[in-house]
C-alpha cells in the first residue's frame, strides 16, 4: 500500500512540475546561408551586411567602415524579420489618404532590401509625403528599420565616426 501511495504522489507531482507550459528547448528559425539586408536612411548613411561595410556620406568625401554583426545581432535581426512578415509587406509604403497627407521637409526614402532563401525584397518608406494611416501600416517595417539602426549606431566602430557634415533643409 506504501508503495502505491509513493507511486500516486510521483505520478501527481510530475504531473504538476513536469509537464510546464513552456517547452524546455525552443526551437529557432535558421538564417538561410544567403541571408544578407542593404538598409539605407536616404541622406547620409547606408549599411550593406553582405560585405559588412557601413557608408558615411559627408559635403567632400564618402568614407567606408567595416561593421560586422554578431551572430546574435544577426538572429534578433532577422527574427524580427520573420516577425512582421516582410515578405509580404507592399514594396512601397505610400498613403492614399490624398486628403489627410502630411508634408515633411526635409523628405527621405527609408529602404530595407532582404535576401534570403533565394528572394529578395525592397520595402521603402517616404518620410516627406505619407499620412497617419499609412504610418499605422508602415509600423512594422519603421520597427525593423529603427531596430537595424539601432544596432548598427551601437558598434563602436560608428561611435567613432564623424557625425556627417550635410545639412538638409
Amino acid at each position: 500500500m506504501k508503495q502505491l501511495k509513493v507511486i500516486i504522489i510521483g505520478f501527481v507531482l510530475f504531473g504538476l512540475f513536469g509537464f510546464s507550459k513552456k517547452p524546455l528547448l525552443t526551437v529557432k528559425e535558421e538564417i538561410p546561408t544567403d541571408f544578407y539586408f542593404v538598409i539605407e536612411d536616404g541622406g547620409n548613411d547606408y549599411y550593406n551586411s553582405q560585405n559588412n561595410n557601413f557608408h558615411r556620406k559627408y559635403v567632400k568625401e564618402e568614407k567606408v567602415i567595416k561593421v560586422k554583426l554578431t551572430k546574435d545581432e544577426k538572429e534578433k535581426i532577422y527574427s524580427l524579420i520573420l516577425k512582421i512578415k516582410f515578405f509580404e509587406m507592399p514594396t512601397k509604403f505610400e498613403s492614399t489618404d490624398k486628403k489627410n497627407i502630411v508634408i515633411r521637409s526635409p523628405s527621405f526614402l527609408q529602404s530595407i532590401l532582404i535576401k534570403a532563401n533565394g528572394k529578395n525584397k525592397l520595402v521603402s518608406y517616404n518620410t516627406g509625403f505619407t499620412s497617419n494611416k499609412n504610418d499605422e501600416k508602415a509600423k512594422p517595417f519603421l520597427e525593423l528599420y529603427n531596430k537595424i539602426w539601432e544596432v548598427l549606431y551601437k558598434k563602436e566602430q560608428v561611435k567613432k565616426m564623424p557625425k556627417s557634415d550635410y545639412f538638409y533643409e
